[in-house]
């Protein structure tokens, strides 16, 4: 079977290369082609890695020109001679990749069919016109059976998950606990098990993406487990996150989410939060690693007929 090669950089554990993972199994699962990964040299080779956590063959030289075909995302690209004809899966992750200023921009140009993870990723770099090749969203998709059982008493009164905005989490915190709620901050990425569990026993989660994001998937998994989800507006999270429907919304600033937070303990004292976590239930539900997995292998098979690999 030929090959799809997969490039990651890795320095540690964050969404995207969860991301790239799920599709490196999505391509195992297909029958189609054979999915490998080269990791830079330098990459981490520890647990956190997945590749390297379930015990798969990593392949000791980069040489595209092996491969069938690669499967590139985020500075992937640069690891890619600018000759090189290989044709290319491309998985864009972020608005960034839209912005004139940033790396990524640039990458555009390559020929590639391109999956991105949310529609705003795909209009943002749709309207820049200058896109090589195809482009397809498929959004981000959520593993449920990989998540922990909500806890049966949530003795977390507010967690704020606040790893990727440190300061702003520190401060949120100290505002929060002057009005004598009680809080754990997260500033610090834990393991994803540990974290997870914390969110399956927190009442609220304030969740802090970066103020752009290209898809937030943090936010669909504390719908998921339970916890009242309060989460800034960051572009990418606006097709899931639907304020006073399945969360609360608030603009990006410390006054708001700190009010939003304080409302969210308030309907769950008073009892009417009812809608809003069934709301967020039926919402993660909806955006199933399954979907993301049977889109991806339709686009894959046309991507391999096209290219006659």
């Amino acid at each position: 079977m030929r090959k799809l090669l997969f490039h990651r950089d890795f320095q540690g554990f964050a969404g995207g290369h969860l991301k790239v993972w799920d599709y490196f199994n999505h391509a195992r699962a297909s029958g189609i082609i054979e999915p490998s990964l080269y990791l830079t040299r330098d990459s981490l080779r520890d647990s956190s890695n997945p590749w390297v956590a379930n015990g798969e063959r990593i392949e000791s030289e980069w040489r595209p020109e092996t491969a069938a075909a690669l499967f590139l995302a985020g500075l992937d690209w640069l690891a890619v001679p600018g000759d090189c004809r290989k044709p290319v899966i491309n998985l864009i992750q972020h608005l960034r990749h839209a912005d004139p200023g940033d790396e990524r921009f640039g990458f555009l140009r390559r020929p590639a069919l391109r999956i991105c993870v949310s529609q705003e990723v795909a209009t943002a770099i749709s309207s820049t016109g200058e896109v090589n090749g195809p482009v397809l969203t498929i959004c981000n998709g959520l593993s449920t059976p990989g998540l922990p059982a909500p806890a049966s008493e949530r003795d977390i009164q507010v967690l704020i998950a606040g790893y990727k905005q440190p300061e702003l989490a520190a401060r949120l915190a100290a505002v929060l606990e002057a009005a004598r709620i009680q809080v754990q901050c997260l500033t610090k990425q834990l393991h994803r098990h540990d974290y997870l569990a914390l969110v399956a026993r927190a009442s609220v989660t304030v969740f802090l993406p970066h103020e752009r994001e290209g898809f937030y998937l943090p936010a669909l998994e504390g719908m998921a487990l339970g916890t009242f989800v309060v989460c800034p507006d960051c572009a990418g999270n606006r097709s899931f996150c639907l304020h006073e429907k399945n969360c609360f919304l608030p603009t990006y600033n410390i006054e708001c989410i700190s009010s939003a937070c304080r409302e969210a303990l308030a309907r769950i004292s008073s009892g009417s939060s009812t809608e809003i976590l069934a709301g967020g239930l039926r919402q993660a539900h909806l955006y199933s690693s399954e979907q993301e997995r049977s889109l991806f292998l339709d686009a894959l098979l046309s991507f391999v007929q096209e290219h006659r690999i």
